[in-house]
């Protein structure tokens, strides 16, 4: 299944097929989204969660803290639905 992810503030979107992660779907359709290693250890990916959900197949490094302010990486991050992700605080 694909699902769409919207980027706040521009509004940029993009789809992520089934089986890629958020961040390779993005660099997949040529969109800049920071990141470095895309494998959950340098943190540059690393943004908010406004809505919808996801799974990782391996649990990201994040704080309870982290996960409750809606904290992500999308490098690990499979989309489960249509998603709207922020990179501002």
């Amino acid at each position: 299944m694909i699902h769409k992810v919207t980027l706040l503030p521009s509004k940029i979107e993009f789809d992520v097929p089934a089986g890629q992660t958020v961040l390779e779907a993005a660099l997949n359709n040529n969109i800049s989204f920071p990141h470095r290693c895309q494998v959950g250890a340098c943190a540059m990916c690393m943004c908010k969660k406004v809505s919808g959900d996801i799974s990782y197949e391996l649990e990201p490094m994040l704080t309870d803290k982290e996960q409750q302010q809606g904290w992500i990486f999308p490098c690990l991050a499979h989309t489960e639905s249509h998603l709207v992700l922020t990179f501002e605080e």
